[in-house]
């Protein structure tokens, strides 16, 4: 039996940060070696959508399994993988689209063949080093992969044109620890990053047998990469539904009015699409219209390994010859 998640988690190192730093260095590489483009939030869209997915597996088996079907599709296929994903989470968490869009804007443009290919490296390489496993049943809450990425994959320049200095995680786990919330209380950040202090508060909170859940968790960040990273975690670290993420300037109180109110039109708006898709799954129902199979069923059908061919049925016996009566026979000795 083929164990390619075995292979993957040979590589996994112990240490959080530092598997998560093993992450961020492989899928940097694998993006400008390449690509090279400056469009950051391709790659790291692509590592979030796995880290979602894998937050989401019912089970380290089923969690194999998709590794494995993710390894053997093509650059289409994956590409097609990464789309799908995307479209499950924004029909999951509308309240987090007008956040996360900054992520995943991208599938609705038509990619040519050399983006493509660079996601499906970047997706390897992720998924070689562990990303699963950091993101599977055990692991989700433990460090902040997408910061590591951000940090990572920005130039300096980048960072300093917008005023970005980004505080070792250590310090803002430590700082978020500081102040453990209690349940029910609202947390702000208003220049929350990635988000790595209200992952500190919610482990404190856990330590002490609180559930973060019950919390108000509001997040804010002037950069939209960053915010739409904010967003993910907040989701992967299980902060449940009372979370809000704004992009604005923390030092005014707009940001708040501002994301409250995009978040509810974003809630509306895929209510108004569910609507629609039962409305269309009524009458495909009616009128009993076969479903057309999707492209990404169909790559991945193409993907599955082929069967082994039956064993070569035994040689028949011979009617003619009987070895063991010839050998009685003959007595040689």
């Amino acid at each position: 039996m083929r164990t390619t998640m075995a292979r993957r988690a040979k590589a996994v190192p112990s240490d959080p940060r530092e598997h998560a730093r093993s992450i961020a260095e492989a899928v940097d590489e694998a993006w400008h070696g390449r690509y090279g483009g400056s469009r950051i939030e391709v790659p790291m869209s692509v590592v979030a959508a796995l880290a979602l997915v894998a937050r989401e597996a019912p089970g380290p088996e089923q969690l194999d399994r998709l590794g494995e079907a993710a390894e053997r599709l093509d650059h289409e296929g994956f590409g097609l993988l990464i789309q799908r994903l995307w479209c499950e989470f924004a029909a999951l968490r509308p309240d987090l689209n007008p956040r996360t869009i900054h992520l995943w804007s991208w599938i609705d443009e038509e990619q040519d063949e050399t983006v493509l290919r660079a996601i499906h490296a970047v997706g390897q390489a992720a998924l070689r080093r562990g990303v699963f496993e950091r993101f599977g049943p055990d692991g989700w809450g433990d460090t902040d992969l997408l910061g590591m990425l951000l940090q990572t994959m920005k130039s300096r320049g980048a960072r300093n044109g917008i005023g970005q200095f980004l505080t070792p995680e250590s310090v803002t786990l430590l700082l978020g620890r500081m102040n453990t919330p209690k349940e029910g209380q609202r947390v702000l950040e208003p220049c929350a990053g990635t988000g790595t202090m209200l992952l500190g508060a919610a482990q404190a909170m856990r330590e002490d047998g609180l559930d973060p859940t019950t919390c108000e968790w509001w997040a804010n960040d002037l950069d939209p990469l960053a915010a739409a990273l904010c967003a993910v975690n907040l989701h992967l670290w299980g902060l449940g539904w009372r979370v809000v993420v704004g992009c604005g300037d923390g030092l005014l109180n707009d940001w708040m009015h501002e994301a409250l109110r995009v978040r509810q039109v974003a809630i509306d708006e895929m209510e108004r699409a569910w609507q629609v898709a039962r409305q269309i799954a009524g009458v495909r129902r009616l009128l009993d219209l076969p479903h057309p199979e999707d492209p990404l069923s169909a790559h991945l059908r193409r993907a599955q390994p082929k069967p082994p061919p039956p064993p070569p049925p035994p040689a028949p016996a011979s009617s003619t010859f009987d070895a063991e009566a010839v050998y009685r026979q003959a007595r040689l000795f």
